[in-house]
């Protein structure tokens, strides 16, 4: 009975917080991934911009948080997120092509490389690359 009160007062006023800009994605980029990203396609980008993009779009990401993902001989989620890491270091696009991705998903806030790649997708922070085939 103390607080029937303050549910009162409070519960009109009440709203749902906004979510952090670094948990979202613009929805014209889940748009652009939606149209030029094929369903089941292989995407590479930074852990949480993947776990981001999962959400939203019916593709494969390479790497996630290591906490979101099973600790199994096929994920090998740390490792995964080394190779992130080192990508994000390096600009080496022979760590996405190990993982047979087919695009990149380039985050600003965490690197301000770009690629001499077609650009499917640009924002002021995101930009989508599609990788080259692997040759066989």
């Amino acid at each position: 009975l103390f607080l029937f009160p303050v549910v009162v007062a409070g519960a009109p006023d009440w709203e749902r917080p906004a979510a952090p800009e670094s948990a979202t994605l613009p929805a014209a980029l889940v748009d652009a991934v939606r149209e030029e990203v094929p369903e089941g396609a292989i995407v590479f980008s930074d852990p949480r911009t993947s776990f981001a993009l999962a959400a939203y779009a019916p593709v494969y990401v390479v790497v996630a948080p290591p906490g979101h993902v099973a600790d199994t001989e096929d994920n090998r989620p740390y490792e995964r997120a080394r190779d992130a890491r080192r990508f994000l270091r390096t600009g080496d696009l022979s760590i996405p092509a190990s993982y047979g991705a087919e695009y990149l998903l380039a985050n600003r806030k965490l690197s301000d490389r770009s690629f001499d790649l077609p650009v499917l997708y640009e924002d002021e922070r995101y930009t989508l690359y599609r990788l080259p085939a692997p040759s066989t």
